[in-house]
């Protein structure tokens, strides 16, 4: 490894996180900097120092925990403090990664770097689903493709349709599951028969794979009827019969009732099951005192059986409370990601609480994946939901995506709807009388 590099992008691989190199693995370990991406296993992060600085700036659609612009100055200025820097990139840092726009800007800084490759997702994909992307008796080539259609300012550099239709290619689309109708429409109508197979895996090579297979026909209908969620890539070609006889991951696996199996077109799946991915989620919501208290009940019980409990609390920011002291005692992590009181959304501080509860999501996200914990609170979550400051939709998908064994417990006034049907248990905590309407005040080891 060359000392005098000062950045390294890293490929961090599809999801497991033993399919990194082992000069990743090194690079992370010298690390005194590291710059991460959503998609990269959290697992990575126990190779990096203690005082290594940790910086989170994952990418979701529509929501950037940093811009482009910001990532690639934060590495530039990391470097010029002469630190070492690992930008660790989910897959491979120069397929849909942008690492050529990162390097670029160290190239015009003049900062040393080393790209280190990592194992696409893509192959990653084709590998753990039992799908050759060459295969001699179907296809010679492999083509991948970019989901974001129609995404181009120049009509020229677009994607071609027609010569994606009329290729015996398979086709790997990345970032394509929202668009998937689209990607489908486009090549039937350029040519590429209505029943050509078609494979979507999301969560390729992690316990939660699951493995979707169809046609163009009908293959976005059957994402929305099985609930497929983010990450996936779509596999399209002839290579996709062989799943059937090759998928050697997936039958290694749990049983389904403690794993999701892999969800073949024709398999019936039971609504109450369709798109659960854990074994448990609590809610304690309603109008009345007690919900983060109950929820924190569970937490002392889980610890007496020694299991491991983590709480991210979602628009709290106090710290003289006694539950954290108390937590503190017992070895619970807390995470406060909050501001405190949450305004109206025409107030100028509004913004400010959305960014908070998405850094509160992303470590929610973080932990979920990470698979260290038994138990996780995400205090106030129901709440932050209901004010606004997150997409239920993202919370729902987070959940959809738990690994079994994994308890979850949201609390928090106003739980949706769409949370309440996801959910295993609810309990609604209703006022009968409170003391403060009696003149009582707040008092220390009650109210906080």
């Amino acid at each position: 490894m060359n000392t005098t590099t000062r950045v390294y992008l890293v490929g961090a691989g599809p999801g497991d996180s033993g399919l990194i190199t082992l000069k990743g693995k090194r690079c992370l370990q010298r690390a005194e900097v590291v710059l991460y991406d959503r998609l990269c296993n959290p697992a990575l992060l126990g190779d990096v120092a203690p005082a290594a600085e940790q910086i989170y700036v994952g990418k979701n659609m529509g929501n950037h925990a940093l811009p482009q612009e910001q990532i690639n100055a934060l590495l530039v200025e990391r470097a010029r403090a002469g630190k070492v820097v690992v930008r660790l990139k989910g897959g491979d840092p120069f397929v849909f990664g942008r690492g050529g726009e990162e390097i670029d800007t160290l190239a015009a800084a003049g900062i040393p770097y080393e790209v280190v490759p990592g194992v696409t997702a893509g192959f990653a994909a084709g590998a753990y689903a039992g799908i050759p992307l060459t295969h001699r008796d179907f296809t010679t080539s492999v083509t991948l493709v970019t989901g974001h259609v129609n995404t181009r300012k120049d009509p020229q550099r677009d994607i071609n349709w027609a010569a994606l239709a009329l290729s015996d290619s398979t086709l790997v689309f990345y970032m394509g599951l929202t668009n998937i109708a689209t990607i489908c429409t486009r090549l039937i109508d350029h040519g590429r028969a209505a029943d050509t197979p078609v494979a979507v895996v999301s969560n390729a090579s992690t316990p939660k794979q699951r493995t979707l297979i169809a046609t163009l026909a009908d293959a976005a209908q059957e994402v929305e009827c099985q609930a497929v969620t983010s990450p996936a890539v779509i596999l399209i070609g002839e290579v996709v019969r062989l799943h059937e006889r090759l998928d050697w991951f997936q039958r290694s696996l749990p049983a389904p009732e403690e794993e999701p199996g892999t969800v073949a077109l024709k398999t019936s799946v039971n609504a109450a099951e369709k798109g659960r991915q854990r074994t448990n989620i609590l809610i304690f919501t309603g109008n009345g005192k007690g919900k983060s208290t109950a929820a924190f009940g569970m937490a002392l019980r889980a610890v007496g059986h020694d299991q491991r409990v983590r709480i991210i609390q979602f628009m709290k920011n106090d710290a003289d409370v006694g539950e954290l002291g108390a937590l503190e005692r017992l070895n619970i992590p807390v995470e406060q990601c909050g501001l405190g009181f949450v305004p109206k959304p025409d107030h100028h501080l509004y913004t400010a609480h959305c960014e908070a509860a998405e850094k509160g999501l992303a470590r929610a996200e973080e932990a979920i994946l990470a698979g260290g914990d038994d138990l996780i609170i995400l205090d106030e979550l129901c709440g932050a939901v209901a004010r606004g400051l997150l997409a239920e939709q993202r919370v729902i998908d987070l959940l959809r995506r738990a690994p079994a064994g994994l308890t979850v417990v949201l609390t928090g006034r106003r739980a949706s709807s769409a949370l309440i049907e996801i959910a295993d248990t609810v309990s609604e905590i209703q006022p009968v009388k409170h003391a403060l309407e009696q003149g009582i005040p707040a008092r220390k080891g009650v109210e906080f």
